[in-house]
């Protein structure tokens, strides 16, 4: 596809004729709007269950493309080192958090499943300098038990532990244990799940 080169080693999405923008907008158009509850739609083609393996999925294509997708409504608040998470426990939230340069602070936004129809996402043709953080918690391992398959501070290789969450970061995926009172972040590969 043509396009030129960003910082990121990514390029731009350009017009071509015939060819399609990746994210949908229209040939000459700047972006498209299209409520949250659409795009999940538009990823979702063909599929019969949209489960936590989805929802990973829609985060890191939407990480992929980042620097080609807004929040008005976050845009509006002004705020930095945004990061839009799809929280998974029962229900599907999306949580949004970025720090608030003007106050000093950080504010969080959270809808519930249900209104994702009321959610709208600009799809940006042309790449933007902020991108934001795509990322998934996923509360449907809550409670499983899974021993250490090597030491990591503050516990010793074999400890057993009581998983709190699955968690995506862009492509890095994460589990979050708890043992002894203390949590710490965990790739797959040091994990045996009991």
């Amino acid at each position: 596809m043509a396009g030129s080169p960003e910082p990121d080693g990514s390029s731009s999405v350009t017009d071509v004729p015939g060819l399609p923008h990746p994210l949908g907008v229209e040939p000459g158009a700047a972006s498209r709007s299209v409520t949250l509850a659409r795009l999940l739609l538009m990823f979702a083609d063909g599929l019969e269950r949209l489960d936590e393996h989805f929802a990973r999925t829609v985060a890191r294509a939407l990480d992929a493309r980042a620097r080609h997708v807004r929040l008005p409504f976050i845009e509006r608040l002004g705020l930095e080192d945004v990061v839009v998470t799809l929280y998974m426990d029962r229900d599907m939230r999306l949580v949004v958090t970025g720090n608030h340069p003007a106050s000093f602070g950080a504010i969080s936004a959270r809808w519930d499943e249900e209104h994702f129809p009321f959610v709208e996402v600009e799809l940006l043709r042309d790449p933007i300098e902020s991108p934001y953080t795509f990322a998934t918690l996923d509360f449907s391992v809550r409670g499983k038990k899974a021993t250490l398959a090597r030491a990591i501070a503050p516990f010793p290789e074999g400890q057993t532990v009581t998983i709190r969450a699955l968690a995506t970061i862009g492509g890095a995926i994460e589990y979050r244990v708890v043992a002894m009172g203390h949590e710490v972040s965990v790739s797959p590969e040091d994990l045996a799940l009991t």
